[in-house]
């Protein structure tokens, strides 16, 4: 029994953490240009949507096991790329403010995801029903024989954790990356050098959506149900963009430490030394303002996120 709990509970664990993990990435990768992406959760709602529907047996994508799976969270990627797509365009090509742009698309994401999901649960999905939604399929990849942890969490954890390990290279170890880097921090430098800043802040923009997608898409795999809603992880994920001042293996830290807050509080562990859940589901934000409160000199954004790049400011 306990041997289960715990497996149960890692399982639980690595799930929200590379959900988390992944959707503070996609948040780094905008931001890294320049261009400040709110919307994560938005794109989440819509990428667990997307996910639902091509793993849903009417698709029937997660009857070809892992590489079904891995097909469908692929094709939810570049469909929440879009999704980025248009975030880019109102913040680069039309100079439009990131904030609200950001803020338009978490309203519409969530509504549009809510408002699909019904009639696609009544029509595409009349036995089970896209609202109540689960992947089963992860049961045929359990290491554990019945105790809780799955083969589909752990290979996804070393894919999102090698996916993480990339960008951080990329970012701090190339030529690519410097550039990268500096079009966040001074893009009227950069453009004077004849790079082309709006290619960079595209590039950055675009990856955001797909990630976002991907962080999305993985929230099916630790819900029992799905509504529309991908419970405010996106909000959490960017708590964690912050607190780890926009270094990747701080974002990895914090990314772990809520994960565990969250899977205890979603068990009985905390209940059984007679602490309220409710009071750990609410430690990640507190730890937020906590680090913001103690360390705000020390987290700072790239100095040009938010501001519309324009070539005349040279």
């Amino acid at each position: 029994m306990i041997i289960g709990d715990l497996a149960s509970l890692l399982d639980s664990t690595l799930l929200f953490g590379i959900i988390l993990l992944i959707g503070s990435i996609s948040g780094y990768m905008s931001e890294k240009v320049g261009i400040v992406n709110i919307g994560i959760d938005g794109m989440m709602c819509m990428g667990a949507l997307f996910f639902g529907i091509l793993a849903s047996d009417v698709v029937g994508l997660s009857h070809l096991g892992f590489g079904g799976i891995f097909i469908a969270l692929i094709l939810t990627m570049i469909a929440t790329t879009f999704i980025g797509a248009m975030h880019a365009f109102v913040c680069i090509n039309l100079r439009a403010n990131h904030i609200i742009s950001g803020t338009a698309i978490n309203l519409v994401g969530a509504a549009l995801a809510a408002f699909l999901n019904e009639p696609l649960a009544h029509s595409l999905f009349p036995t089970a029903g896209l609202s109540r939604i689960r992947c089963g399929f992860v049961s045929s990849l359990d290491v554990t024989k019945g105790s809780g942890l799955y083969g589909t969490t752990i290979i996804l954890t070393v894919i999102c954790v090698l996916i993480c390990v990339a960008i951080w290279i990329i970012i701090n170890k190339t030529k690519t990356g410097l550039r990268y880097r500096a079009v966040g921090e001074n893009p009227n430098a950069v453009d004077t050098q004849g790079i082309s800043v709006f290619k960079y802040q595209w590039i950055g923009v675009l990856i955001s959506g797909a990630l976002a997608g991907l962080a999305g898409a993985i929230c099916l795999f630790r819900m029992q149900m799905f509504s529309g809603s991908v419970q405010s992880m996106g909000y959490l994920a960017l708590a964690i963009l912050i607190t780890g001042g926009w270094k990747i293996p701080w974002i990895g830290v914090f990314s772990l430490v809520f994960a565990v807050l969250n899977a205890g509080a979603n068990s009985s562990v905390f209940t059984r030394i007679g602490v309220d859940p409710m009071i750990v589901f609410s430690l990640p934000y507190v730890i937020t303002l906590g680090v913001l409160l103690f360390s705000s000199k020390n987290i700072l954004p790239p100095a040009h996120s938010g501001i519309p790049f324009s070539k005349e400011k040279r």
